[in-house]
């Protein structure tokens, strides 16, 4: 079998994609109590509320879509694929989704940026690899 076409090719590069993650995750926690970072409210309570309401998002994220592409093959119909890109559109888009109108809420370095495409990529060319598997 082409390895481009198995199942486990997808799901290997979702999930790289996924722990490629934890650098974007640990640079998240660092810009807590940063006074760059600081948001609406200038506090740094405020700064942690927003990261683990995003971490409680991100991990729901994760997790649904994990569920849908370890689905038994009877359960991965189009519909749960479709659902399934759309969560990782909403996973991955905020990284870039205000940059052509804002550039300020763009990744702030290159490496950010770098990062942020290393954990997206793997995953959507996961997802549409495996669309195949999606009756």
């Amino acid at each position: 079998m082409n390895v481009l076409t198995h199942i486990w090719t997808g799901r290997i590069l979702v999930i790289a994609g996924f722990l490629l993650g934890y650098n974007s995750l640990s640079a998240t926690v660092t810009h807590i109590g940063n006074d760059a970072f600081l948001l609406v409210g200038g506090t740094q309570t405020h700064s942690w509320h927003h990261f683990l309401r995003e971490l409680g998002g991100d991990f729901g994220a994760m997790a649904a879509i994990l569920v849908i592409l370890f689905a038994p093959a009877g359960a991965r119909t189009r519909v749960a694929w479709w659902v399934m890109l759309i969560l990782m559109i909403g996973f991955y888009a905020p990284f870039w989704v205000g940059t052509p109108f804002m550039p300020e809420l763009g990744a702030p370095s290159r490496s950010a940026e770098i990062n942020h495409l290393m954990m997206a990529i793997p995953a959507l060319i996961g997802c549409f690899l495996s669309r195949r598997h999606f009756a």
